[in-house]
């Protein structure tokens, strides 16, 4: 008996001192909760729009924001986006790139609209995040109606102030209402879109609407001008060419923003210009290579300035050119050569010395595409002037004591002027240059032949061109 108890006491010795041990060492535990069903495997409900969408954590960033922003678009994507045959994107449902395109901006679009939508669940584990919603279909349906026609309805009013505005003369105005009319619309462009005629003026569908702003584009038209502008080539700097655009009934187009391009790739312009308050735009041109013919200007409608801080934003002017088609406006101006005329007088002495070797030099330093040296001094755009002359030098007694030799010393003075003001643009002085001879005369001579005066005029004649000229 007392051996049997003896084991007993020693087997709860043993038990009491393993359990001490293991409370002491305890088994590691998997905390990490297995990865539901949904994430590998996207649940189907014939009742439920589902969006899956996950993040990696590594990334930076907000990464909840982010697996929202999948998930969405992943419900978004399950919204089948149906092309009515009544819908104004029917009409270009041979353009299989811009169908592609115009599903994923409607996907965007309803990702960023979609209300009703619930968190149903969401997983993460050390290196992911998930998120799981859904969106009741029929909700989704009840939503999308209500809102349809609540946009429609704004649609039409925007469309009716656009008359107010037309009767009112304010074309600008006008023609803003409608593009964002058009832009409120585009969501639901696949769809069949019809017009409460009495709040819309008349219009019954988004057909009309876009015919309505293309006629009102086309509307703009180049105003008739006496003559053609003139550009000339390595200017550095050009006066605006100035243009005026009206609309069919004479009234000058105000305030109305434009692109502009040049369809001659050796001039630059800038791209965008907008008419004033009389109609009257300035193209401003920035640079222009000899061409010697008339070119041509583009003109075109600039939407996305027009509309401005209330502008529907670049998805909706995109896909409004889609669907209207307006000319561009031309305008054309004339590239001719720079029309220089060359007065020069030669003289030795106070007499002229029939020479003309300054007058040769001074053109052959112009020859050029870009030159046109003339014989009327009405119709040069510049005027260069040229007056030499000739003295007896400081040193000329000396020389003539001592060898004999008279010393002449040759000055000529520069002058570009406008020619159309007169004004003086530069001047300049060639000095330093002698002659030498057994007389004044003879020595006065010698002096237009010395080397000396080539390299002398032709330095001065480079700071003369860069004036006229800037390449």
């Amino acid at each position: 008996m007392k051996k049997k108890q003896y084991i007993i006491f020693i087997f709860s010795i043993t038990l009491l001192f393993s359990q001490e041990i293991k409370a002491q060492n305890p088994v590691p535990i998997n905390n990490q909760l297995k990865a539901p069903i949904w994430v590998s495997s996207k649940p189907n409900n014939g009742f439920k729009f589902v969006g899956i969408g996950f993040a990696e954590k590594d990334k930076g960033g907000n990464y909840q924001m982010e697996a929202k922003k999948n998930a969405l678009y992943d419900l978004a994507s399950e919204i089948k986006v149906d092309i009515s045959s009544n819908s104004v994107l029917y009409t270009i449902q041979n353009n299989n790139n811009f169908n592609q395109n115009f599903n994923s901006l409607i996907k965007l679009s309803n990702s960023d609209n979609i209300e009703g939508y619930i968190l149903v669940d969401s997983y993460e584990n050390e290196k992911q995040y998930w998120v799981y919603y859904q969106l009741d279909k029929e909700e989704y349906a009840n939503q999308k109606a209500k809102k349809k026609q609540q946009i429609i309805s704004k649609a039409c009013n925007l469309i009716s102030a656009s008359f107010s505005d037309e009767i009112n003369k304010d074309f600008t105005s006008s023609l803003k209402k409608r593009i964002h009319a058009f832009g409120i619309l585009t969501p639901y462009l696949s769809e069949e879109i019809n017009f409460e005629v009495s709040q819309s003026k008349g219009l019954k569908n988004i057909f009309d609407l876009t015919g309505l702003i293309q006629n009102q584009l086309q509307s703009i038209s180049v105003a008739n001008q006496k003559t053609v502008q003139v550009l000339k080539p390595y200017q550095q700097i050009y006066a605006p060419l100035v243009y005026r655009l009206e609309l069919n009934s004479k009234t000058p187009l105000q305030n109305f923003p434009l692109l502009v391009s040049s369809d001659e790739e050796k001039i630059t312009i800038n791209e965008k210009t907008a008419t004033n308050s009389s109609g009257e735009l300035q193209l401003k041109v920035n640079t222009v290579e000899p061409l010697n013919q008339y070119v041509s200007f583009s003109l075109s409608p600039d939407i996305i300035t027009l509309m401005g801080t209330d502008s529907i934003g670049s998805i909706g002017v995109r896909l409004l050119k889609q669907f209207i088609q307006t000319s561009s406006l031309k305008v054309q101006a004339n590239v001719t050569r720079i029309n220089i005329y060359v007065n020069s007088k030669e003289q030795n002495f106070g007499n002229p010395t029939r020479l003309n070797s300054i007058e040769e030099f001074i053109k052959q330093k112009f020859i050029g595409q870009e030159i046109n040296i003339i014989d009327k001094p009405t119709d040069a755009d510049f005027i260069i002037e040229s007056l030499a002359e000739t003295k007896e030098d400081l040193s000329s007694d000396i020389l003539s004591q001592t060898f004999n030799i008279k010393l002449a010393s040759l000055t000529i003075n520069l002058q570009l002027k406008n020619g159309q003001s007169g004004n003086v643009l530069y001047s300049s002085i060639v000095s330093d240059v002698y002659g030498y001879a057994n007389s004044l005369e003879n020595a006065g001579i010698n002096s237009y032949a010395s080397p000396k005066l080539n390299a002398k005029l032709a330095e001065a004649i480079f700071f003369l061109k860069r004036k006229i000229l800037v390449y």
